[in-house]
């Protein structure tokens, strides 16, 4: 898989542009807040729909332009599609080879992008949302359905919140505010049920492919795992099962709730758990294994869809070779030169990017401006 030829106008502060790229490594080398990662947002939000920066893709819209477009031409087992997104406040307007898809989710599938970005190295030592958002980016990039699975149990979720902060004020909830309540937790029972499995069932499969990595990054006897903390524990990866038991436990907790204003069971208070030596890694990993774990996650990922599409996805790294030891970074561009097919890299310093001159080609970016390097 690989983007032919990459066009944007009117996004953030890049100018006008149109990139075919190499097929091996793009490197994006200037000073910080120059356009780099915006030229990534591009990539990652024309493939995937949504930003790994900001809620709001109007947010994209460079200041007084009418409107943002971006389009790629992408190229995979020999079959060439165009993806374009039109961003036009407050709509969007989106084609597939320059037809509205019908359904949306025709849309996914055939362009797979995985980002690696700074503060994924953060993550074991940060909030549980962070982590949570991570796990989500990583499942939905196989199974383009989720999103649209996630985002229901999210507006199921919010209408709960928002009846149980009115039914508090009222106190124990009869009648007409108790029957809405246990609608909701059908509903949420069900959808959460379909984000708990595939999470699971993603961190189970990925899990030995992470150990591996971590044990070639360090070369040593460190017993590292990762996990998914569920609040709902039972039901293992079977949905029917999970179902009821999440439905039952949204019951039992529906008067702590009610104290709350809140939900307090379900998918969206679980946890990907990162493990050093039997305890929790943010606390007892020193922040080069810490890096070192996270590193052997996304090594994992990379080779988990590799195996699952039988195509390598285009990765996007955003200036994390900076961040990292130069044992890890050594690491990091060893594995991709074999792992890794289509890559887009931003760095401060073409130095960080330690790959041969045959198998990359470097382009400077200065306030939003693409120019050879």
């Amino acid at each position: 898989m690989r983007i032919q030829q990459l066009q944007l106008t009117g996004v953030r502060n890049l100018a006008p542009l149109e990139l075919t790229p190499t097929s091996r490594f793009t490197v994006f080398v200037g000073d910080n807040g120059q356009g780099k990662t915006n030229l990534l947002e591009t990539i990652f939000v024309v493939a995937a729909l949504r930003s790994f920066r900001t809620a709001r893709l109007a947010d994209l819209v460079a200041f007084g332009a009418p409107h943002a477009r971006i389009a790629a031409q992408v190229d995979k087992g020999g079959l060439r599609r165009v993806y374009e997104l039109v961003l036009e406040p407050p709509g969007r307007r989106i084609r597939l080879d320059g037809k509205v898809p019908r359904p949306l989710a025709r849309y996914f599938g055939g362009f797979n992008v995985v980002l690696f970005a700074p503060e994924d190295l953060q993550l074991p030592r940060g909030a549980p949302a962070a982590r949570r958002r991570f796990l989500d980016r990583a499942v939905f990039v196989g199974d383009p359905g989720y999103l649209e699975h996630a985002a229901d149990y999210d507006k199921v979720l919010r209408a709960r919140n928002a009846l149980l902060r009115q039914a508090s004020e009222r106190g124990v909830p009869g009648g007409h505010l108790g029957d809405l309540l246990a609608v909701y937790d059908q509903q949420l029972a069900e959808l959460g049920a379909r984000i708990v499995v595939a999470r699971q069932r993603y961190v189970d499969a990925i899990r030995p492919a992470v150990r591996a990595a971590f044990a070639a990054i360090f070369r040593a006897e460190l017993e590292v795992d990762v996990g998914y903390e569920r609040t709902t524990t039972a039901g293992g990866d079977d949905q029917a099962a999970v179902q009821a038991a999440l439905h039952a436990e949204l019951g039992a907790s529906r008067a702590r709730d009610l104290a709350r204003g809140a939900t307090s069971v379900g998918p969206h208070r679980d946890d990907l758990g990162f493990r050093f030596e039997g305890r929790d890694a943010g606390t007892f990993a020193s922040q080069g294994q810490l890096r070192g774990l996270v590193l052997a996650w996304k090594t994992a990922e990379l080779q988990h869809l590799t195996a699952v599409t039988q195509e390598a996805p285009i990765l996007l790294l955003d200036d994390v070779s900076s961040e990292l030891d130069p044992a890890r970074n050594a690491y990091l561009f060893e594995h991709l030169a074999t792992l890794a097919g289509q890559c887009f890299v931003t760095t401060t310093d073409a130095r960080h990017v330690l790959l041969a001159a045959a198998e990359r080609r470097d382009l400077r970016v200065s306030a939003g401006v693409v120019t050879e390097a």
